[in-house]
């Protein structure tokens, strides 16, 4: 365990993920590691909002938007609503964590990021489906957890 000098905690602003990054700084703080904090942006997002048939980013009706106006949108969302509340679960570190937002499949994107940048240790929540639910919507945790190359941490 103590080749552990990088965390991946990705995050989506739920309690749950806030939770995983609690115990991820914990880690962080008894192995010195950094920790990177990773938001993924689904493709899918953006052309729905830049129809107009559902809510924009900033939870409120919108016109129609480019597909620029809104990616611009769903990142600034990310750095403002999901990011902040993952990084005071954290608690005080001794390296400012780095904060990411890519755009992919979550748990592709996740598993690459993970490969690309040398990371020790993913660190994510579990939403914690079961049943049709799970069947239906799949488990980005669970498919980290198959398919990552490095060690992978569930907290529920």
């Amino acid at each position: 365990m103590s080749s552990i000098r990088h965390i991946l905690v990705p995050t989506d602003g739920s309690d749950n993920a806030s939770k995983a990054a609690a115990f991820a700084g914990e880690l962080a703080r008894a192995f010195k590691a950094r920790i990177t904090l990773l938001v993924v942006i689904a493709e899918e997002s953006v052309m729905p909002g830049a129809w107009g048939v559902r809510p924009g980013p900033g939870g409120g009706p919108q016109g129609t938007m480019t597909v620029e106006q809104v990616r611009s949108a769903l990142e600034q969302r990310a750095q403002e609503d999901e990011l902040p509340k993952t990084q005071e679960a954290l608690g005080d570190l001794d390296v400012k964590p780095e904060s990411v937002t890519v755009w992919g499949h979550p748990a592709d994107a996740i598993r690459k990021y993970a490969e690309d940048n040398e990371v020790d240790l993913i660190v994510l929540g579990s939403h914690g489906r079961t049943g049709i639910k799970r069947a239906f919507l799949g488990s980005v945790s669970q498919a980290v957890a198959n398919q990552a190359k490095c060690p992978v941490t569930i907290v529920k």
